[in-house]
């Protein structure tokens, strides 16, 4: 199995089946189906739609790039659905399909006719699967996860470093509750009022406990992400030294600002897409990215990727490998501390990448 043969078979299989899921790693090629789609079928009209406007040109270089004629085929942004209710295409495509997240969305999804529907996400929860099904039918699924495009060759095989580190328990020097605690102290507090927290949802599962919840766990990673801070300036700067093309995924805003400076690429950074620009130029060889804000973004020759914090979401750690995944040899960074739920974060890892290719390392 190669990646042409991947992705004729999904043609093949969206031609007899007409509703298709291609739940593949990132770098398989997931819209070269639907490029590969409308070539045969030049007369049909098209709509595609995508999580953000700069998505919206990505696509139509990649209908450049492949020759393909894009005069019949409208590509929009979800937040646009409402301009397309009561349409009707011959193709459908709903890039990164766990955008269709929402009852509104799935309100103006309803409406839209089409005699094909193609579904493209490298992880498509049960859930919205199910909310797929009920909009348009049921799907047929090629699938293609990271560890198995590894094996067939699809994807390059990584070197992925887990970095081990632990917990500073001598210095005391962080407040948190109105006491001053060591690094590990801190944790064991927000490690007590998550188990409680835990405790009341599971006694009382209500929406306002189940917010708080989750609240305190994102406050666990956050906590856990800042306190790796030299690890991954270590890192960088190393790559840096030697010149690496290199994507830094941090825990938080602050931390991409205080690690990347220029190269922070977050929600806040108002030149974000000549930021991206001067990466793929080469002007710049790396950037310093705040969760999914990359999702669908052409990235030029990235080597190395340093996994800044993982947390309980398999999509978003796939996602992040692949978007290394593309060089020849590509190389992972993982930094986690021992003890902590890291431990359990790191699953996210090991089930998506042959456990050969994992080398673990003390700090």
């Amino acid at each position: 199995m190669d990646k042409d043969t991947l992705q004729a078979n999904a043609v093949s299989l969206l031609e007899r089946s007409g509703r298709l899921m291609c739940l593949w790693a990132t770098g398989c090629g997931k819209s070269n189906v639907a490029l590969k789609f409308l070539k045969k079928y030049s007369g049909y009209k098209a709509l595609i739609l995508v999580p953000e406007t700069v998505n919206i040109s990505n696509w139509e270089d990649e209908f450049r790039k492949f020759d393909v004629d894009i005069s019949n085929t409208s590509i929009a942004c979800y937040a646009s659905l409402h301009k397309f209710a009561d349409t009707k295409w011959d193709l459908l495509v709903i890039d990164e399909a766990p955008h269709v997240d929402t009852e509104l969305r799935s309100s103006y999804l309803e409406t839209i006719k089409a005699r094909y529907v193609l579904a493209l996400g490298a992880v498509i929860s049960e859930d919205e699967q199910a909310r797929l099904t009920h909009l348009f039918g049921l799907f047929a699924k090629s699938r293609m996860g990271l560890q198995e495009a590894i094996r067939y060759g699809i994807l390059p095989p990584p070197t992925v470093n887990v970095v081990h580190m632990k917990l500073d328990d001598k210095n005391h020097h962080l407040w948190y509750d109105g006491c001053l605690l060591t690094d590990q102290g801190v944790y064991n507090a927000i490690q007590r009022k998550l188990n409680n927290a835990k405790a009341e949802f599971d006694l009382k599962p209500t929406e306002w406990n189940r917010i708080k919840m989750n609240k305190i766990g994102s406050e666990r990673k956050r906590f856990l992400g800042a306190r790796k801070d030299e690890a991954i300036k270590l890192i960088c700067d190393t790559l840096d030294k030697k010149k690496y093309r290199y994507l830094c995924f941090c825990s938080s805003i602050a931390q991409a600002k205080a690690l990347g400076g220029e190269r922070a690429f977050t929600s806040q950074t108002p030149t974000s897409m000549k930021l991206l620009e001067r990466l793929n130029s080469g002007e710049l060889n790396s950037l310093f990215v705040v969760s999914k804000l990359i999702e669908g973004q052409n990235i030029k020759n990235i080597h190395c990727g340093v996994l800044g914090q993982l947390g309980n979401s398999n999509r978003i750690t796939v996602q992040q490998c692949g978007r290394i995944m593309r060089s020849e040899n590509p190389i992972v960074f993982v930094p986690i501390f021992d003890n902590t739920k890291d431990e359990g974060f790191l699953y996210t890892v090991t089930n998506n990448i042959p456990q050969e290719y994992i080398k673990h390392y003390k700090f």
